[in-house]
């Protein structure tokens, strides 16, 4: 027969028996007390986490972006109802026209000074400095001079004085400091999210006590005017050792344009591929017709301008530290760096591809319903433009500054195939979405880039596009059934 096994606990001599119970509750005890320990150690050890995420650059971008675009809807719910959409035309017309005359003469010193290897030395910053002063103010000579041929050629003859006026931001925003391109490589993005929404906050307020007493779209160009020069005065006052000098270096500016020689060609492409669209519509409609589309395309520039700063202020520094170390080492880092927000802005933007009616129908008035459509299209660009974006900067990290023209000849080529071919059978709305999918062969430009250098990974890439999917279908679900049992919202 087999050996019994006593199962009751063993004690020594002269020891009173242990109760039946008591080992089974104490291994009980002991195995909570394991437990509750390691939950204490995983909270002492989330806590370091969110800290060390909040005062990242990620967190400080994704702060200033919500922040200053929740107070651009802000705005725009309110000056609505106090503006007629020309006023929004207006701003749209002046909006482009500036940005045609900045971007051809973009050098790419964002670029320049995070990548160079003297871009904290202080003589290095005042050269450069004063190679953006002079800039700006030739760029506002150039606009006062073109103010009436440009109001002229866009059948707005009464935008000239208000052109004009706004030529001065070239000089103002060429005063401020190189703060906005010092502090990502000195990991100080808070303190440029906190400049850009304080300067929205007093452009916000200024724009809102003039429309009390205009009731015209002088209150939105004033408003932007104490933007820039709220922020050009904090680009001081924020940072320190921000002062800069006058320093005049020929072989500076030579070695500038040597770097910048393609992305200057870029600009100019980039230029025709995000303003083209606008210019000739702005000829094209009406004030009041183009404000519909300049207010959608204000509410698409909200994720487009956050993938943006994501990709400059936090993405190209960190890429640029990986290359200066280890360039092989840009394959893993690209995707581990920008994917958790990448797939978020994507899955947005695919939110606001579908859920466009909704959005428009709470935050305007019936008189603006017609913006909807304008958004829905408008929105394919928010996108995509993380993947493009991020690419971007990973290649320019990599020292591939060529690609970013070749990306923007596929972009201005798809534009001017589909923008002709519109115009062509007289369709204006399938001129905006061949802008609203601009991005479709700028993306593609740089995924062969990018595999060229060995960083490309089409099974990263699909989670961006299932992220994209999955949005549009779920805005689109929330939206029609919203509008469907709440028909008067």
């Amino acid at each position: 027969m087999g050996a019994t096994h006593d199962h009751s606990v063993a004690r020594r001599p002269g020891l009173p028996a242990v109760p039946p119970g008591i080992p089974a509750v104490a291994a009980a005890w002991s195995r909570a007390g394991r437990a509750m320990m390691m939950v204490n150690w995983r909270s002492s050890a989330l806590i370091p986490r969110l800290r060390e995420f909040a005062a990242g650059g990620t967190a400080a971008v994704v702060f200033g972006l919500a922040s200053t675009n929740l107070l651009r809807i802000v705005s725009n719910v309110t000056l609505t109802r106090m503006l007629a959409s020309s006023a929004y035309g207006a701003v749209g017309v002046l909006v482009s026209v500036s940005f045609v005359i900045a971007m051809l003469t973009d050098v790419g010193l964002f670029d320049f000074i995070v990548r160079h290897r003297e871009g904290e030395d202080k003589r290095f910053l005042d050269q450069l400095w004063t190679i953006r002063l002079i800039r700006g103010g030739l760029l506002t000579l150039l606009t006062m001079i073109l103010s009436e041929p440009a109001a002229i050629l866009l059948d707005k003859p009464d935008l000239q004085p208000v052109i004009a006026f706004w030529s001065v931001t070239f000089l103002i925003e060429g005063m401020s400091s190189l703060s906005f391109a010092t502090a990502p490589r000195q990991k100080q993005v808070w303190r440029l999210s906190l400049v850009d929404f304080f300067s929205g906050v007093a452009g916000f307020v200024a724009s809102l006590s003039l429309a009390l007493i205009w009731r015209d779209y002088w209150a939105l160009v004033v408003g932007m005017f104490a933007t820039s020069v709220c922020k050009t005065v904090m680009s001081y006052v924020m940072f320190s050792n921000a002062r800069r000098s006058w320093n005049v270096d020929r072989a500076r500016m030579a070695e500038l344009w040597g770097f910048s020689r393609y992305i200057a060609m870029s600009s100019a492409l980039t230029l025709f591929v995000m303003q083209a669209d606008k210019l000739l519509l702005a000829r094209m409609m009406s004030l009041q017709v183009y404000g519909y589309y300049a207010l959608a395309s204000s509410l698409a520039l909200a994720p487009i301008s956050l993938s943006l700063a994501y990709s400059t202020r936090v993405l190209l520094p960190a890429y640029a530290d990986v290359v200066r170390r280890d360039p092989a080492g840009l394959a893993k880092a690209f995707y581990d760096y920008r994917e958790k927000v990448a797939l978020v802005l994507m899955f947005g933007g695919g939110a606001l591809v579908g859920s466009a009616p909704l959005l428009v129908a709470i935050l305007y008035d019936p008189r603006y319903g017609a913006v909807a459509p304008f958004l829905s299209l408008l929105a394919i660009t928010c996108c995509l433009s993380p993947l493009a974006d991020s690419s971007k900067q990973g290649l320019i990290a990599h020292g591939e500054t060529r690609t970013t023209l070749t990306a923007n000849i596929c972009g201005a080529s798809w534009l001017l195939i589909g923008g002709i071919t519109a115009l062509a059978i007289g369709n204006i709305m399938l001129l905006v979405a061949v802008v609203g999918t601009v991005q479709v062969p700028t993306v593609l430009s740089y995924w062969w880039s990018l595999r060229r250098i060995g960083v490309f990974s089409l099974r990263r890439e699909s989670y961006g596009l299932a992220a994209i999917a999955v949005g549009v279908l779920l805005g689109w679900l929330i939206s029609t059934g919203t509008l469907y049992l709440f028909p008067k919202i």
